[in-house]
């Protein structure tokens, strides 16, 4: 992936990230934002694996270990993936006890501005993201992509 797509991911994904929860709307969602709200459903299910998996690696690793390194990296690409993905405008809060639970009613509204295909397009980034973050662990384990 060349720099030029990278900050195109991490423009779109710091647009996201000042998103929060909104007010439900009553229109019909469109085939490109249902498609949009999946796909960012799917992400937070692959990313908590994904940081399970991750946690359970660092476990059973030593500091000594040459892996060690990786997964600190990894991890730390994790950390600014994750403040990616937020909730989309339209859809409703969904936080569990104890989860943060922060309003941003100005970012949200800036993201109301996007079309349904702006924010299609965004949450396919996303899930590009998440999806090389995984692949590069399996990798790192051995395993496939």
């Amino acid at each position: 992936m060349n720099i030029s797509n990278k900050l195109s991911i991490i423009a779109a994904a710091l647009v996201l990230t000042f998103s929060a929860c909104s007010h439900e709307h009553s229109h019909e969602v469109s085939s490109e934002k249902a498609e949009a709200i999946a796909i960012h459903e799917q992400c937070k299910i692959d990313s908590k694996n994904f940081r399970k998996k991750l946690a359970n690696q660092f476990q059973h690793t030593s500091q000594s270990d040459t892996t060690y390194l990786y997964l600190v990296e990894i991890d730390a690409r994790y950390v600014i993936w994750k403040k990616s993905l937020v909730k989309l405008p339209g859809t409703k809060c969904n936080h569990a006890e104890g989860e943060e639970h922060v309003h941003d009613h100005e970012a949200e509204a800036l993201l109301e501005k996007l079309s349904d295909s702006e924010l299609l397009e965004t949450q396919k980034a996303i899930q590009q993201g998440l999806e090389k973050l995984i692949c590069d662990l399996n990798t790192l384990l051995g395993e496939p992509c």
